[in-house]
């Protein structure tokens, strides 16, 4: 509730004069929104800068871009144009340093973005000087404070005009198998909190729609917002774990772009990584020799066809899936004449790993359950692909040059048909998947086939039964 000798005051001066700049409000109208000891900062913006909330941060709460955690701007009452924000300083300033403050304007899309911050204004009194701050903007340092010098000014433009901001809503796609899966995208600019790395998120659908992992990161940003894509780097030895390491501001984090021979780092510096109405959605795909991330080995991805001849009894779904396309998984397409799974286009880097397993099943364990495994003789043991300690199916580059849809491609051919050497795991095995090998052989007793090894008699589901 205000005192009402401040109404009083503000009652005896014109409606009119009260939408001029050169009326500042007085200490006795400023007294009505602060309490003693508090820091006052009172302000005049413009109507034509001025369409959104306000708010203040600054020195006094860590220089917050939570919009929850600033000081909201209140306008002040029978003086259009004018804003006053209060707040109480968690330990006494420095007198040296003072306090620093920003007013930030939301954008249109109700965010916090450093793009809005003041720049420039003038002081009218108190102990407010206007100094340059970061990211060519101002700072409000304010050298007094409290009841007895409220820090008055006027705001003069903005860092960039919200007001004048168009919208649109930008998805920004990255496509990538870079180093092996391990390298994962974030998005930094203005309105991810003052420049902070965010992390994009993978989508799931179009990664089994590219055969590779798909990152995206969608949101309402103004035109001419600055941006950058960078990576972190999850630990080889702990990939498929939340263990990726924040990216860095240094040059190996960043995207680069082959140019007339040339690797250079995108998006740019300054004027090619704003954001236009022309480009919505703004795709950065890996899977080809012209980009790469800078961190990796700059091997690239190559585009593959590969064809599985697949163990009898196979289930009425196989899925590739591997290192390329970050364990994500896609089926692969069964050719009805030749009996043979078919999966065009994955994009693999030479010695990337993978496996087959089935597509039927609600959950991942259900999936991983039927995998295709292998007989080793040396150890008369069926084995499982890729596990510790086994065989693993690697992509090499030993492949047969191709072309699909006009383009050239590799083509790898793998004929696991060979009942004695290769069947699924699980416990249904079929006839066709018996073993014969110099230390098992393969017995028919009324009709029913068993496997005898080392003297030892085994139905066809392991379980021994002489």
């Amino acid at each position: 509730m205000r005192k009402i000798y401040a109404f009083l005051a503000a009652a005896l001066m014109s409606v009119s004069v009260f939408a001029a700049k050169d009326v500042v409000p007085s200490d006795a109208v400023l007294a009505e929104y602060y309490n003693a000891g508090d820091v006052c900062v009172c302000f005049y913006v413009p109507a034509e800068i001025a369409c959104n909330d306000i708010v203040l941060t600054g020195s006094f709460n860590g220089w917050t871009t939570t919009l929850d955690d600033c000081v909201a701007c209140e306008k002040i009452e029978n003086y259009d144009g004018w804003y006053v924000a209060s707040f109480t300083p968690e330990a006494e300033p420095d007198a040296a340093k003072g306090i620093q403050a920003k007013p930030i304007m939301k954008g249109g899309d109700g965010k916090f973005s450093w793009d809005y911050q003041v720049g420039a204004a003038t002081v009218i009194r108190g102990g407010v000087q206007v100094v340059a701050g970061g990211q060519s903007a101002l700072e409000i340092d304010l050298i007094n404070y409290g009841t007895d010098a409220p820090n008055v000014f006027t705001i003069e433009s903005w860092k960039n005009n919200p007001c004048t901001a168009v919208y649109h809503d930008y998805t920004f796609v990255v496509i990538s198998d870079g180093c092996d899966g391990l390298a994962v995208p974030f998005i930094v600019g203005g309105f991810t909190n003052n420049w902070k790395f965010q992390e994009m998120t993978i989508n799931q659908e179009l990664t089994v729609k590219e055969g590779a992992p798909v990152y995206t990161y969608s949101a309402r940003l103004a035109e001419e917002t600055g941006y950058q894509i960078v990576s972190g780097l999850r630990d080889p030895k702990t990939a498929g774990i939340d263990s990726t390491a924040m990216p860095g501001w240094n040059d190996d984090s960043y995207l680069q772009v082959l140019i007339d021979g040339n690797w250079v780092r995108i998006p740019g510096e300054s004027e090619d990584n704003l954001l236009t109405h022309e480009n919505t959605t703004i795709t950065f795909d890996l899977r080809y020799d012209t980009i790469r991330w800078a961190r990796c080995d700059g091997q690239v991805a190559e585009r593959v066809i590969v064809g599985l001849n697949a163990p009898a009894g196979a289930p009425e779904g196989i899925e590739i899936i591997g290192s390329f396309d970050g364990w994500t998984g896609a089926e692969m397409v069964k050719n009805p004449e030749t009996g043979w799974f078919i999966h065009y286009e994955v994009m693999a880097k030479p010695n990337a790993e993978f496996k087959f397993r089935s597509a039927i099943g609600e959950s991942a364990d259900e999936k991983w359950a039927t995998q295709i495994e292998y007989y080793d003789a040396e150890n008369d043991e069926w084995k499982i692909f890729g596990d510790k300690d086994c065989k693993k199916l690697i992509f090499k580059e030993l492949w047969v040059q191709d072309t699909w849809k006009g383009e050239p491609v590799k083509l790898i051919e793998l004929d696991f048909s060979n009942p004695e050497l290769y069947r699924w795991t699980g416990a249904e095995q079929g006839i066709e998947n018996v073993v014969l090998t110099e230390k098992a052989q393969k017995v028919v007793v009324d009709g029913v086939i068993y496997i005898v090894r080392d003297n030892k008699m085994f139905n066809l589901q392991g379980v021994q039964v002489r």
